[in-house]
């Protein structure tokens, strides 16, 4: 008998006692993590994120407000066995609790400060919002079936494209079409729609238009993956979501939506076979041709945005600089655990438009790596599972989760991301989704009769 053969010989009680775990735990699970995950994702996206309880700001979106009944409603299940983590998802889960426990230390900093009482009133909302995005995380790990996940994600992207469709309507009339929407007990803050050069800048249901791009970003490589392998043929089915979805974060009029379209290219190009790639650049040049004719002067507008940065810079460019020169300031206070998580706020202090500064200053070393590990892991998940699968359409999958991973990783540098509750929630929900893809590849090489390392 070969060595080979001796080795899966003498570990088949090992995979057959995981095996024998995994349909237990998928006959056990049921539909409800799937439904609430679903639930979420509508109100996160289609519900305007300005729409929150009055005294929460931010944190009272109704999404959060939902999510914080299932973190309830995870408990009592898991109390019950009901509901467990998937097998193999532990890094999400280690990563939110590496999250929490910077938040917690600022907590402790600010508390130990000389704060004031609207700053202790944010503090406290900061630990609200993060009890806010635990449940998101644990209830993603618990997913165990990639039909499961693949109809999370198309619900994802249609609900971008719901969002960007919104965007583009908004660009063309010029006009908001969401701050008509209210819900009783809850207040609207819908600010006016901004302009740059002669373009107005959409918002749809995000908070501003940065939000708009970095959603439209995330959702993109997902889009292009459901497009190039649908559960439904025809062309509008597969490419609608595509067209609008990019095509409305181009027009938000924004360096960061410029950014986040070629990382998303960037990642998926060099994984796509030839046949794919001559096409896809075909589009993107027909596309990129056309957009003088039908929409004149935004490409002149888009490209002076980088110009400005290289030659004097513009009103945003200086004033992320000034805010990079004075940030050193607060941070000497407290290098390791900031001043507080949420109470580097702009009516007193300024805005850094940078989340890496902002965490710099709010949870000081500490939280920055813990920022940063979110974004790793939904990217070292995504590749990690891309390499386990052998479903071309599966590996696809993961390389979406490593585009998103990379997105945020650059685009958390040029806005304060987890300020805004769409960019927020969307960033720790990738990255439980990626964390239980990651669980079912290494179970899908389990079923084949691989050792999963």
């Amino acid at each position: 008998m070969s060595s080979t053969a001796t080795a899966r010989g003498s570990a088949s009680p090992s995979v057959l006692r995981r095996l024998g775990a995994i349909y237990t735990s998928r006959r056990s699970a049921g539909q409800g993590p799937v439904t609430i995950l679903a639930i979420y994702i509508v109100l996160l996206l289609l519900i305007p994120s300005r729409i929150v309880l009055p005294g929460l700001g931010a944190t009272g979106t109704l999404a959060n407000v939902f999510i914080l009944a299932a973190l309830v409603w995870y408990g009592v299940s898991w109390l019950m066995r009901r509901i467990t983590p998937a097998l193999f998802t532990r890094a999400p889960r280690l990563a939110m609790f590496f999250f929490a426990v910077a938040v917690l230390l600022s907590y402790i900093a600010a508390a130990r400060r000389d704060s004031s009482a609207l700053e202790s009133s944010a503090a406290d909302r900061a630990l609200i919002q993060l009890l806010a995005w635990f449940p998101v995380v644990l209830i993603a790990t618990s997913l165990r079936d990639y039909a499961d996940l693949d109809r999370l994600l198309r619900l994802f992207v249609r609900c971008s494209a719901i969002v960007g469709f919104v965007a583009i309507l908004e660009f063309l009339f010029k006009t908001s079409l969401t701050a008509w929407m209210s819900i009783p007990g809850f207040s609207n803050g819908g600010p006016e729609l901004i302009s740059r050069g002669s373009f107005v800048r959409p918002t749809s249901t995000a908070a501003n238009t940065l939000e708009l791009a970095t959603i439209m970003a995330i959702a993109l490589p997902f889009a292009l993956q459901q497009g190039f392998n649908p559960v439904k043929r025809g062309v509008l089915r597969q490419w609608l979501p595509v067209v609008v979805i990019a095509l409305s974060a181009v027009m938000t009029v924004s360096r960061t939506s410029i950014i986040g379209l070629a990382i998303v290219f960037l990642t998926l190009l060099p994984t796509w076979p030839a046949k794919r790639l001559l096409p896809t650049m075909g589009a993107l040049t027909v596309g990129i041709g056309a957009s003088p004719v039908v929409l004149p002067g935004l490409a002149g507008t888009v490209i002076g945005l980088f110009t400005a940065m290289f030659n004097g810079g513009d009103n945003s460019t200086n004033s992320r600089t000034a805010t990079s020169a004075v940030i050193s300031t607060y941070f000497n206070e407290r290098p390791w655990t900031g001043r507080g998580y949420g109470t580097f706020l702009p009516l007193m202090y300024r805005y850094t438009d940078n989340e890496y500064l902002l965490a710099l200053v709010e949870m000081g070393i500490v939280g920055v790596a813990a920022v940063v590990v979110i974004y790793i892991v939904c990217l070292h998940c995504g590749g990690a599972g891309r390499r386990r699968f052998a479903d071309p359409a599966r590996k696809e999958t993961g390389q979406g989760f490593a585009a998103v991973g990379f997105v945020m990783l650059v685009v958390t540098a040029t806005f304060d991301t987890l300020s805004f509750p769409m960019v927020a929630g969307s960033s720790f929900l990738m990255m439980g989704l990626a964390g239980a893809y990651l669980g079912m590849a290494r179970q899908d090489q389990l079923l084949r009769g691989e050792p999963s390392l």
